[in-house]
């Protein structure tokens, strides 16, 4: 009895895999190494403003989870404190907040998020601690980047093995 060969990968989504590889590659280890630079304190936009109000961005997923938390400011801007730094006692300082506090927000330059933000003596989310989740969060999106590269080789492989075999034939 003869053995079935299995049936390659075809063209279409080898190719798929190769763009998809590539393109999903390079946003998640470039462009997050970007956006969640380790930066001095120096480089950051400080703001000072008032606060007007927040709201929760939640996963449509997880509701549970916050994905982000925006702030509303008297200066007509909206920032955004990004879902890594955020944890319970942040949550807890926020609500205690009024509408017209005074804030002070350091922004970071390449992702224009959040990394410290103050209300007077009280530091609701710290600059050294923001910074080390986000590189943490860069090391992570650095490792998918590396998957998604291998599956981009994974399909350059199959397309070239679909060359071959055309020219074989």
């Amino acid at each position: 009895m003869k053995k079935r060969k299995s049936d390659p990968m075809p063209l279409a989504a080898a190719v798929f895999m190769l763009v998809a590889g590539v393109l999903l590659g390079n946003v998640f280890t470039f462009g997050m190494q970007y956006w969640n630079d380790d930066i001095p304190r120096e480089d950051c936009t400080m703001i000072k403003t008032q606060l007007l109000s927040y709201d929760e961005i939640r996963h449509g997923k997880h509701p549970m989870r916050i994905k982000e938390i925006a702030i509303d400011c008297s200066d007509g801007n909206r920032y955004f404190i990004d879902g890594v730094s955020i944890n319970e006692d942040l949550i807890n300082k926020l609500s205690s907040l009024t509408a017209n506090n005074n804030i002070t927000l350091l922004i970071h330059p390449n992702s224009n998020t959040i990394v410290e933000f103050s209300n007077g003596e009280t530091v609701l989310l710290d600059f050294n601690d923001t910074i080390k989740r986000l590189e943490g969060e860069a090391d992570g999106f650095l490792l998918l980047g590396v998957f998604t590269y291998f599956c981009a080789l994974i399909g350059v492989y199959y397309i070239v093995y679909h060359i071959k075999h055309r020219k074989n034939k």
